[in-house]
């Protein structure tokens, strides 16, 4: 367990608080905490039994409706968040709109209360199972065939909300619960629709400007301030893909902010070696698409993306990509019928083997001797008599007086490739650290706000990079970063200019009026003055 020791907050695992983006801090081993609600009833339904997990939005009791004794879990915002109006009706709306999906893997939320002091709840399926970080976070990696089968759950799910135009804008492995049903042992349901753009609402009432939430699984554009669509849950479900298919994130800083920099500049890292013993293949460019900066350069749909993952398992290869030979483990998840049909497949792909130069060499000869004569044939016949006399045909290996004989080849000569050169590894720029004075200025680059002073940022390779520092009560700075940029620079910021006062011009004195009546002057007059 871990905690904020900023805001308080705890969590199972999280390394950055999503209300503040302080980095968690392991919790003291005292105990657990007692809970007020456990035992308690609520509603008059929902016996409250025990608290079976934690996080930034709320807490999660197992309870027991006591009429029809069947096990459900409810979960409770806490906070600010459970006592704000607006943020409560906002999450009640969109739990309503993610349960109207029907999708099976979607999970299902049957009630909704409040409890006596105002916090909202809801009441939703008790899942047996466990979340997918953990099978993550035990195994390292998933097999690639448990790691598919999770995988097209995950999308056909996202698929069905984004065609009612449900974002999850929260997608990471915590919101994926991976359990057994029937005969299928990876079946997954994900959890908590709407619970970012409720969190995002209320961020906007205390908080302008700062981008919150886990930060590991957030696109570019979520982590610039900019809107969301469908092609956000494309992404995270991209992180999510590498994480499985590695054991780690793309992305990782000792910061909040440093990782949300390198998702907005910085390129994945190849997922594994030229020399690893394991190999995704086409898996590989399907994961690398999903992770593009450009909303526009990936997936437009969960529906291209599981068609793509279903060309892979067929033996096929993503649309505009290159043929690859599918990996080993991939292979192997298929039906024996299939693997076999694409082992065959594969054979007659294969290029055959070049002949030997010594074998080829005659019919060279052969062919340019044919050529020849078909050449003088066709001359003779459009040239009619004036055509010259059919010239004899040496033989190309015959050498002419005082000419060097042509060199043969030898016997055993094989046609050889030439070595691929690997190219030169990237030069890894060092980041530069913005801080100015008074520090919490607010960075901005291309229009939106990426932190705040002190913070690293990226060194741009090429070109250079503007930025502008704004801070209430000073003078907006701007700072251009480029590859010779030194490693540290501090802006001091400046007080703006006072406003040039405007001269006092005196009115001259209005005469009297015609009526001869005495004008009363508003000036006061010092009666000792001379």
């Amino acid at each position: 367990m871990r905690f904020c020791p900023r805001c308080g907050s705890r969590y199972e695992h999280e390394r950055f608080c999503p209300e503040d983006g302080a980095a968690t801090e392991p919790l003291p081993d005292a105990g657990p905490p007692k809970d007020a609600l456990i035992g308690t009833l609520v509603d008059g339904r929902y016996r409250i039994e025990a608290q079976i997990g934690e996080g930034g939005m709320g807490v999660v009791y197992r309870v027991k409706h006591i009429a029809i004794n069947k096990t459900l879990a409810l979960k409770l915002l806490r906070g600010e968040m459970a006592k704000d109006p607006e943020v409560t009706q906002r999450f009640m709306q969109e739990a309503q709109a993610a349960t109207s999906i029907g999708h099976e893997n979607i999970i299902d939320i049957s009630d909704f209360g409040r409890l006596p002091d105002g916090t909202a709840y809801f009441v939703m399926e008790h899942l047996n199972g466990r979340p997918l970080h953990e099978l993550i976070k035990r195994g390292g990696s998933l097999p690639t065939a448990d790691a598919l089968q999770i995988l097209r759950q995950i999308a056909s799910a996202l698929g069905a909300a984004h065609e009612r135009g449900i974002v999850h804008r929260d997608l990471k492995p915590d919101n994926v619960f991976v359990m057994q049903r029937n005969e299928l042992s990876n079946f997954v349901k994900v959890l908590d629709f709407g619970i970012a753009k409720v969190a995002s609402a209320k961020n906007k009432l205390t908080r302008t400007g700062m981008v919150f939430g886990t930060p590991h699984y957030m696109s570019p554009e979520q982590a610039a301030g900019q809107s969301v669509d469908a092609r956000t849950d494309v992404y995270a479900l991209g992180v999510i893909m590498y994480e499985m298919f590695t054991g780690r994130v793309p992305f990782d800083a000792d910061t909040f902010m440093g990782v949300l920099t390198k998702h907005m500049f910085e390129k994945p890292a190849a997922m594994f070696g030229p020399d690893a013993e394991r190999q995704l293949g086409a898996l590989e460019q399907i994961t690398l698409r999903a992770l593009e900066k450009k909303p526009e350069n990936r997936y437009d749909s969960m529906q291209q993306l599981v068609e793509d993952l279903d060309r892979v398992l067929g033996g096929g290869r993503p649309r505009g990509s290159v043929a690859q030979r599918p990996s080993v483990e991939i292979a192997d998840a298929l039906e024996p019928r299939t693997k076999s049909e694409m082992r065959i497949e594969q054979r007659l792909s294969q290029t055959q083997p070049e002949l030997p130069v010594a074998k080829r060499w005659p019919y060279v000869v052969g062919v340019a001797g044919l050529l020849a004569v078909v050449g003088l044939v066709l001359l003779f016949a459009l040239g009619g008599k004036d055509a010259p006399p059919t010239a004899s045909v040496e033989p190309a290996t015959a050498s002419k007086p005082g000419l060097p004989p042509l060199p043969q080849p030898p016997a055993n000569a094989a046609a050889v490739a030439p070595l691929p050169i690997a190219p030169a590894p990237p030069e890894t720029l060092n980041p530069v650290a913005v801080d100015s004075d008074p520090s919490g200025a607010e960075i901005v680059m291309d229009g939106a706000i990426v932190g705040r002073t002190p913070a690293e940022l990226p060194r741009p390779d090429r070109g250079e990079r503007v930025l502008e520092l704004r801070l209430a009560g000073y003078a907006r700075e701007l700072v251009k970063l480029t590859a010779s940029t030194p490693d540290m620079l501090r802006i001091t910021l400046k007080r703006p200019a006072p406003l040039a006062k405007k001269p006092v011009t005196k009115t001259p004195p209005q005469a009297k009026p015609a009526s001869g009546r005495k004008r009363i002057s508003s000036e006061v007059v010092d009666p000792w003055a001379e």
